[in-house]
């Protein structure tokens, strides 16, 4: 099993950082690794979401039900896909209207030994860069700069 988790003060709201990790159809645009992202479900506090990753041009699709509590908490987990497990969690600590604490956390493994053989360094760098890529997002769109 392969496990990452990083916490970091950004210089963005917690509601604003939220929005962002639930935007998941906008994720094409600014995750790297994703080239594709559609919302399958949405319910009170759950949605299930289907996304494609490109790791060095292999293509993988995988669905995930994504749990919330709006501004605090998304809780990620598979569905379907090239994983034998997946789980994500992002929470947000509000510290005033322009500042958050962001905690992110990942734990995955793939389904075949091979594929976790290959994939795994890719998609292990590409979690290490996320809680950075959104933040550099979330900059972007509240007109700072990082």
């Amino acid at each position: 099993m392969h496990c990452f988790e990083e916490t970091k003060v950004l210089p963005v709201s917690a509601k604003a950082m939220y929005d962002l990790v639930m935007d998941i159809e906008a994720y094409p645009a600014f995750v790297p690794w994703i080239c594709g992202a559609e919302l399958l479900e949405v319910k009170t506090n759950e949605l299930s979401a289907e996304l494609t990753m490109d790791l060095a041009g292999t293509k993988h699709k995988f669905q995930t039900v994504d749990y919330f509590m709006p501004h605090k908490l998304v809780e990620i987990r598979l569905l379907t896909g090239p994983f034998k497990f997946l789980e994500s969690v992002w929470t947000f600590e509000h510290i005033d209207d322009a500042s958050c604490t962001v905690h992110f956390s990942i734990e995955f493994e793939f389904k075949s030994t091979m594929l976790d053989i290959v994939a795994s360094p890719l998609f292990g760098a590409a979690c290490k860069t996320m809680v950075k890529t959104f933040e550099k997002r979330a900059v972007s769109l509240s007109g700072l700069r990082s």
